[in-house]
């Protein structure tokens, strides 16, 4: 249903993001996993077939907050993966830098309120924390990932020394509650924040989870409410998830399901204590899904008690693709060390003190019908779901014609609000933006593609390299995940990428390479070198960022 705005009404943003979560696993979807509301936000609105993030989070929360490109924005690599020639050069800094205007700083000067409660991962120095890049209120998790409860253990030691509550600029030296869980807690705080508010300003609200981010936890009374829904397995689970895709005309009916990577132990070849700990894991990260639509459906509660729902502009969104990587891939981190450290038998999977990974099995499934996962730019790494509803947008249902990116929200946010982003800060020109605005499209005001098939589309993070321009895909991936070449696809006819035709096509390989050393150019891409900062620095002094600014 369309909302129709009152004049020169301004929209309410509120922005909702999730952390590695899977393509399919959502109802609106194609999943099994209950979210009725999500479902009902997406038949109020458009779902997006083909929208687009970077592979990683911190570099897509990025793009997502300034609509700058992460290369130029301080992320073009995610910290503490820097090379030595890449530490603190421009555009690689660590810290979302000041070239950039965040959507924060900008509504907060055309009178709006601004509050965030979630992960942050842009930086945790002063001057680079949410409340110094425009948000009045503030309870975020400066990094990456950490135990959800109140325990908050770390990923990592080189995790550890950035792993901190802030709480309206001050870091959360006392003890969390012993309730807490992160899910739970962010929607009590955005609530809070809300209810308080005492004008009749409109906000921009940024609820940005954690969650289903490793490690797998949920509250005891979420434990069980998956218990024997994985017993099938993967296969299983793949096939009926896009069966239900094709229903809903996400997936052509002719579709095939996606055969994998090859990388993981296929479900036959797991002896039965393996299959009970892939079960189980997948039953806590259903849950985890779960408790995050139980969470929004607060925050919607409160919207419509304080009748303002009709006038907010919801946008709901996963940072990335699924996560393959398991508890040992967090440097410095061991196999031997997590069995060590951690209780992750099968009684205590998904509570406090345990430390589990959905891992690549389940990774795959849950991006089914894509290809591979997180930290790749195959599909299943930068394509995600994008539910958007609220007043003026004049579309509905499921759209699959087109190519959108993350940092075209901003610009769309801005143009809905009728705000334009200053040309530059403190006299100093801002870097560009990347992204456009889908507003003519999304109000029906013109049936003119966002991007068309002239427009190239360009990727990179840890050195996977990928530029989309109409159907076709260029794609340079270094093992363990690709064979050091670059592949080209036409993902209408193949959007699972199993057909390489590259030699077939050698005028649109030339082409897109082209468009691919044009986009590296543009945005200053560095290639990593051999060397790796924390070889040459420990992560406390990495943190700190010497030199910066």
């Amino acid at each position: 249903m369309t909302v129709h705005l009152e004049p020169l009404k301004r929209p309410n943003i509120l922005l909702i993001v999730v952390d590695d979560m899977g393509f399919s696993d959502i109802e609106p979807y194609g999943g099994e996993i209950r979210t009725p509301v999500l479902q009902a936000l997406a038949e109020q609105g458009t779902r997006f077939r083909n929208f687009h993030v970077s592979s990683l989070c911190a570099p897509t929360r990025a793009m997502l907050l300034t609509g700058v490109d992460n290369h130029q924005a301080g992320l073009g690599t995610m910290p503490p993966f820097h090379s030595t020639n890449q530490y603190l050069q421009p555009g690689y800094e660590g810290p979302l830098n000041h070239r950039a205007l965040t959507l924060a700083e900008i509504l907060k000067a055309e009178g709006f309120r601004t509050y965030m409660s979630g992960k942050w991962h842009l930086g945790e120095l002063p001057g680079y924390r949410p409340e110094d890049r425009g948000f009045e209120r503030v309870f975020s998790f400066l990094a990456g990932g950490v135990s959800h409860f109140h325990d908050a253990r770390p990923l990592s030691a080189a995790e550890a020394t950035h792993s901190r509550y802030d709480e309206d600029g001050r870091d959360v030296t006392e003890e969390l509650p012993e309730g807490f869980f992160s899910s739970d807690f962010y929607a009590d705080k955005m609530i809070a924040y809300l209810s308080e508010q005492e004008d009749d300003a409109p906000f921009f609200a940024y609820l940005a989870f954690t969650a289903p981010h490793d490690p797998l936890q949920v509250p005891d009374a979420w434990l069980d409410k998956y218990r024997g829904a994985y017993d099938g397995g993967y296969d299983a689970i793949r096939d009926r998830r896009l069966a239900r895709m094709k229903e809903l005309g996400l997936e052509p009916e002719g579709l095939p399901p996606n055969p994998g990577s090859g990388l993981f132990p296929a479900w036959d070849d797991l002896d039965p204590q393996e299959k009970a700990e892939q079960v189980r894991k997948m039953e806590i990260y259903a849950a985890m899904v779960e408790n995050i639509d139980h969470n929004i459906g607060r925050v919607f509660d409160l919207l419509k008690q304080q009748g303002k729902h009709e006038n907010t502009l919801i946008l709901f969104f996963s940072d990335n693709g699924a996560n393959p990587k398991e508890p040992h891939f967090y440097p410095p981190n061991t196999e031997e060390q997590i069995e060590r450290d951690f209780d992750n038998s099968l009684e205590n999977m998904g509570r406090i003190g345990s430390f589990i990974s959905l891992g690549g099995g389940w990774a795959e499934v849950t991006n089914t019908p894509l290809s591979y996962f997180k930290t790749t730019t195959y599909e299943g790494g930068t394509q995600v779901p994008l539910i958007l509803a609220g007043p003026g947008i004049g579309r509905d249902g499921i759209d699959t014609s087109q190519l959108l990116h993350v940092s075209d929200l901003v610009p769309t946010i801005l143009d809905f609000v009728g705000v334009k982003r200053p040309e530059e800060r403190d006299g100093k020109p801002l870097a560009p933006i990347y992204g456009r605005s889908w507003k003519p499209y999304l109000t029906g005001a013109t049936h003119t593609p966002v991007r068309g098939p002239f427009d190239a589309l360009g990727f990179e993070m840890f050195e996977c390299r990928t530029v989309r321009k109409g159907d076709w895909k260029l794609i340079f991936v270094p093992p363990p995940y690709g064979e050091n070449d670059w592949q080209l696809y036409n993902l209408r006819d193949d959007p699972r990428e199993m057909n390489n035709r590259a030699e077939q096509e050698p005028a649109k390989f030339k082409e897109l390479m082209a468009d691919w050393e044009a986009y590296a150019a543009s945005v200053g891409y560095i290639k990593a070198g051999a060397k790796k900062q924390l070889d040459v620095m420990s992560p406390e002094e990495f943190y700190q960022y010497r030199g910066l600014d």
